[in-house]
């Protein structure tokens, strides 16, 4: 069984990897990459200004230093 604090911590962790991993423009996409894949609290959870900048910077960062990221 999952709990919501494991569920909270497993957010916390994948969607700052998915910001480092230069697939995402901005902490929109990664928020709803993790409500598609059955975390919708994750909507709540990066509802927080602090968090998305964050998020917002790591995806940047990473876009700029991985050469073969998509750009949009």
């Amino acid at each position: 069984m999952t709990t919501k604090q494991q569920r909270a911590e497993f957010i916390e962790t994948r969607s700052r990897e998915m910001a480092e991993s230069g697939e995402y423009s901005d902490f929109m996409e990664i928020e709803f990459e993790l409500c598609r894949q059955g975390f919708p609290e994750a909507r709540g959870l990066l509802d927080n200004p602090t968090i998305r900048l964050y998020l917002n910077k790591l995806c940047q960062h990473a876009r700029r230093c991985e050469p073969n990221a998509e750009r949009t």
